[in-house]
């Protein structure tokens, strides 16, 4: 059974901008956290990810609503809830002193959260051996690379050991290893030392590896919340037959969309991309109509990935949202 230790409900927020205008970043949101589970917040620009985590995290103050974290008020135990936390934010350069090295910055940031000493060396120990970052730790943090900072940033976040750790975009903008390396780091933290991770990620690849639960937030909103697989079973085909427009008639176009095996038809760039219900039975028939009509073009096939998913539901929504 999930134990939930974070609920947020009715959380609204808005901002002030020119002109007086007043924008909306939460909009009566609803949202929970479950004990040992990575959830991922998926939206679009200014759908309101990073409002509601630094809400969370106590960086920010909400118009109204609760927020719960394992049984802590925020608007009445904001201090308990911090030592409860580890977050990471977007702004990696400021999240560290440029002049002192990654050590000597992980020790200050440690002594202000109380820790001794001696604690703070263990857990250095720990994170520098499993991320593999012993040669850096003596170099400043100005003269590390973005993925290095990333990687002190989040060793900071982590020094104090917190049951719940936020991260907004946590490999923007590394490169493919440590990325990598980070994500088998966070997944082995959460499963085998029962942490809880709550991330926002706009590489969807990421997200569908990591996560047990997936929330949607669209203008201001959840809109939902399931597992990856569950997301992706709910665009309604298995996968998609892919053909290059370049050469193809209309007609050709139209007899494909008009077969029983196909289930939706989207213009991607320069290909035709059409959702089949099977994989075996679509590839068969759009290939006969391509051989019949001696169509000579470029063909590929995907699985449903949770960019189809996220495509498929925001899509779903503004529609819904403009009626």
């Amino acid at each position: 059974m999930n134990q939930t230790i974070l609920y947020a409900e009715h959380v609204s927020k808005s901002y002030n901008g020119k002109k007086d205008k007043v924008t909306k970043a939460l909009d009566d949101m609803n949202f929970d956290l479950n004990k040992g589970e990575i959830h991922s917040l998926l939206g679009p620009n200014g759908a309101g990810k990073t409002t509601l985590i630094k809400i969370m995290a106590t960086l920010l103050a909400k118009d109204k609503g609760t927020v719960n974290i394992m049984g802590f008020d925020l608007d009445k135990s904001e201090r308990e809830i911090r030592h409860l936390l580890g977050y990471v934010g977007q702004d990696t350069e400021r999240s560290a002193y440029a002049r002192l090295t990654a050590k000597e910055n992980l020790h200050f940031f440690g002594s202000m959260r109380g820790l001794a000493k001696e604690e703070i060396d263990k857990q250095i120990d720990k994170l520098v051996t499993y991320l593999g970052f012993e040669e850096n730790m003596s170099k400043q943090f100005m003269h590390l690379s973005g993925g290095q900072k990333q990687i002190v940033v989040l060793m900071r976040s982590l020094l104090h050991s917190p049951p719940i750790i936020f991260l907004d975009e946590p490999t923007k903008g590394l490169d493919p290893i440590i990325a990598k390396k980070i994500r088998r780091f966070l997944v082995d933290l959460v499963k085998k030392e029962g942490k809880t991770l709550l991330l926002t990620s706009h590489i969807l690849s990421e997200v569908d590896e990591m996560s047990d639960r997936v929330s949607l937030i669209h203008k201001g909103k959840i809109a939902i919340t399931d597992t990856p697989d569950a997301l992706k079973e709910s665009v309604g085909v298995t996968d998609f037959i892919e053909i290059e427009r370049n050469g193809m008639s209309i007609d050709i176009i139209n007899r494909i969309k008009n077969l029983d095996v196909v289930v939706s038809h989207v213009e991607r760039n320069d290909w035709d991309s059409f959702g089949v219900s099977d994989p075996f039975d679509g590839t068969q028939a759009i290939l006969g109509i391509l051989k019949e009509t001696n169509s000579r073009v470029r063909f590929k096939h995907k699985s449903v990935s949770l960019e189809d998913a996220f495509i498929h539901h925001i899509g779903m929504l503004e529609e819904s949202f403009d009626k």
